[in-house]
């Protein structure tokens, strides 16, 4: 564990993020009233990191039924009642640091049920009539060792970018500071490779994808063993082009230097 992880998880307690309002279907989605899912994909990844981007893309492109709610970015998280989403510990920039939220999760030792409850929320919301399910939270970065044993078979995407372009990307919602969110990814992410299993796991990077968007999709798929589309669906115009938009936030860190932390593992020296 590193050392901002061990003083970051003093820095728990109640914070004053406005709830999500509850999750209702959207009025211009088709949905499946009648779900069969049997395999579960989980897509994890800081606020920033383009996992949105990847969501929809896989989406578009390969067989999966995915999830569609009036919450924001249709993140599974905000649309069950098994746990707490990451609002309640602090939010975009503060949710790793909390011991609160990993001793919160451990409480629910009931996997058989966590996962009824769980399959039987998002079964309102899914779209499409695959059994694989792609489910997008960013806090699915903490949570995979749990998610591991409610959902045996499931499979994992670890989405990384540039900490420096992801923290001052996120600091306009996070009431925080770039040294502090920096901080945060440190923390979220040596909780991640700490869940990590080739068995499961696959690392995607954000520069990466944008440089080479038919190469690492197709490898990340070929992974998930999944089937593509005979048609391609349509995607958001916001995600029509991918293009590398890091310059413009690591500018804002007006060449700091961050020193050693898991980001040398993934390929960022900073």
């Amino acid at each position: 564990m590193s050392i901002w992880m061990r003083l970051a998880q003093r820095l728990t307690g109640k914070h004053d993020t406005p709830p999500v309002a509850p999750a209702a279907r959207l009025d211009d989605v088709t949905y499946n009233d009648a779900p069969h899912l049997d395999r579960f994909v989980f897509v994890g990844g800081l606020h920033r990191s383009g996992t949105t981007l990847l969501e929809r893309t896989l989406a578009a492109r390969y067989e999966l039924s995915y999830l569609r709610a009036t919450v924001p970015e249709s993140e599974g998280q905000h649309m069950q009642s098994v746990y707490r989403a990451a609002l309640h510990y602090g939010g975009p920039g503060k949710f790793a640091f909390s011991s609160t939220m990993r001793a919160d999760l451990e409480k629910l030792d009931d996997l058989k049920d966590c996962r009824g409850r769980i399959i039987q929320d998002w079964s309102r919301f899914v779209v499409g009539d695959s059994p694989v399910l792609l489910e997008k939270s960013p806090p699915n970065l903490t949570k995979i060792a749990w998610l591991r044993k409610v959902f045996p078979g499931s499979r994992f995407v670890i989405m990384t970018r540039d900490p420096r372009a992801a923290s001052a990307a996120t600091l306009k919602w996070a009431h925080t500071s770039l040294d502090e969110l920096m901080r945060h990814w440190d923390a979220a992410y040596t909780q991640a490779m700490a869940d990590f299993s080739d068995a499961d796991c696959i690392l995607l990077r954000y520069e990466d994808l944008c440089a080479d968007p038919e190469a690492e999709l197709t490898r990340v798929a070929g992974f998930l063993n999944l089937t593509p589309r005979t048609d391609i669906q349509e995607v958001e115009s916001r995600h029509l082009t991918l293009r590398n938009s890091n310059a413009k936030y690591i500018e804002l860190h007006e060449g700091a230097r961050y020193g050693a932390g898991i980001w040398d593992q993934l390929g960022y020296e900073l």
